[in-house]
């Protein structure tokens, strides 16, 4: 998967685990700071919102 639109607000973004599907808890209204929070908390994977994305369980 990858970054996509949030379903609450389509303004944020929402990052999705390519392995089990988790999603990162926290919407970004931007990928920067979406990725680095994630990044901060475990998650994996490529810099980009195309992916691969890894989340906290999985990249480990």
């Amino acid at each position: 998967m990858t970054a996509i639109p949030g379903d609450r607000d389509a303004s944020t973004l929402v990052l999705i685990c390519d392995h089990c599907g988790r999603t990162y808890p926290d919407p970004s209204p931007e990928w920067a700071g979406l990725w680095q929070a994630a990044t901060a908390d475990g998650w994996g994977g490529r810099g980009r919102p195309v992916g691969p994305h890894r989340c906290q369980v999985c990249a480990a």
